[in-house]
């Protein structure tokens, strides 16, 4: 990914964010851009995705198996 690309992802995940938080389109628009603007946001290290979609369904296949294990003790 080239700069301008890293820093696209990483306001549009941010905007995707602050919606799921409830804030309005234009001013989670505005909030994302304003911390990119102070250096607040950073863009994703790359493999940094990866991990992080490793570690969720690791802990997913970790938490099924113990809801498995309960339900065989029962």
């Amino acid at each position: 990914m080239t700069p301008t690309e890293y820093k696209q992802y990483a306001i549009s995940r941010k905007i995707l964010l602050l919606r799921r938080e409830g804030f309005p389109a234009r001013q989670a628009t505005a909030i994302a851009f304003r911390m990119w603007k102070d250096g607040e946001l950073r863009p994703p290290k790359p493999g940094e995705k990866k991990r992080q979609r490793d570690m969720r369904r690791r802990r997913w296949f970790d938490q099924r198996a113990r809801l498995r294990d309960q339900n065989v003790q029962k």
